[in-house]
């Protein structure tokens, strides 16, 4: 049996919270550990509960949303990180793409969202054990 997927979620209105938490709660593979309005102490929630995916809402993405992509994957080991953004897509260009595991916009269905989630958890596990190989080869 597969480990259930980790999720933290970053989402500032609180009604888009409480239904995304409701639907992913469905899935029985995916576990919501914890979610935050706030952004205070992102750094610190997420290097406690060590989630596999930050769900990490950017309203209008832009340069000034890349510090807090960087704050959520600053920890170790690093979440993968799916941004989820709500105006043009023109603003996720340079960083924001290439430092996230995913955009995902709001013509995003949920079935979508879900394949995206599994997609990059897989991709960071994949990435965690290819790096802790060459230790484990080493004795």
């Amino acid at each position: 049996m597969n480990q259930r997927i980790k999720i933290f979620i970053v989402e500032y209105d609180c009604v888009s919270l409480i239904t995304l938490m409701l639907w992913l709660d469905q899935f029985a593979d995916l576990d919501v550990l914890g979610t935050t309005v706030d952004t205070g102490s992102l750094r610190s929630q997420i290097d406690d509960l060590k989630p596999d995916v930050v769900l990490l809402d950017i309203a209008t993405p832009g340069p000034e949303d890349v510090p807090q992509l960087r704050e959520c994957k600053s920890v170790e080991p690093p979440p993968a990180v799916l941004l989820l953004y709500h105006g043009d897509p023109d603003g996720l260009e340079g960083p924001l793409k290439a430092e996230s595991e995913g955009q995902l916009g709001p013509e995003t269905s949920m079935s979508e969202l879900y394949d995206s989630i599994v997609r990059a958890a897989s991709l960071r596990r994949l990435m965690l054990s290819a790096a802790l190989l060459p230790a484990m080869q080493a004795g």
